[in-house]
């Protein structure tokens, strides 16, 4: 009987194991699964606008540097016809402070200052993403920003920033994100700031058809 009921565990165990596994390919495929809205802070433009932009994003990468410009510019040209919401994407492996970066920029958000820290952290990326002790730049970008450190230091070990950076890495893992900058535009994936320029090219037609 015991033998019997390990082999009916095993075999549920391993039918589990197939069906959340054919759900990852085929959230990937078709880039579907859970959309988590990004803090208010993380968040450019009205809800309304007809182009919706989620940018997975990596603080110590070169091209999400660069992508980040270019993000500037289109908000700037498309105004209100367009919505970005940041996500975190670190990749950890190659960047080791990348995730420090997330949750400090994440904390500033919650000072009104998310944007100002991120774009220090993107113009002054070779002086911190590959050192091998902690970045000194850190605290320096919130001194610049008049920012309360202590209370920066404080909201980044907290649980709920941690627990948020975790939920934007999962939701990116998901998603089939592998890369970064990685972005959804309208539910469709775009890799990369040449990709991002070439959906771009399509924000006219799309807000012309939304314009009743």
């Amino acid at each position: 009987m015991i033998d019997r009921n390990n082999a009916r565990l095993l075999a549920l165990a391993g039918i589990m194991i197939f069906v959340s596994t054919i759900a990852v390919l085929l959230a990937r495929q078709f880039n579907i699964g859970p959309e988590r809205p990004s803090p208010d802070f993380r968040t450019f433009g009205p809800r309304t606008a007809p182009v919706q932009i989620y940018e997975y994003t990596d603080f110590a990468c070169p091209a999400c540097r660069h992508a980040a410009v270019k993000v500037d510019e289109m908000i700037k040209i498309f105004g209100p016809g367009l919505r970005v919401s940041f996500k975190h994407y670190p990749l950890l492996r190659i960047h080791p402070w990348s995730f420090h970066a997330a949750a400090y920029a994440d904390c500033a958000g919650e000072q009104g200052k998310f944007k100002e820290y991120g774009d220090l952290l993107f113009e002054n990326q070779e002086k911190w993403a590959q050192t091998k002790e902690k970045p000194k730049e850190f605290e320096d970008y919130a001194a610049r920003l008049k920012l309360d450190w202590p209370k920066m230091l404080a909201c980044s070990d907290s649980p709920e920033t941690i627990r948020r950076l975790k939920l934007d890495i999962a939701e990116a893992d998901m998603k089939g994100v592998n890369a970064t900058p990685t972005f959804f535009i309208n539910g469709k994936r775009a890799v990369g700031g040449g990709q991002l320029v070439d959906q771009a090219r399509k924000f006219e037609n799309i807000l012309r058809a939304a314009k009743p």
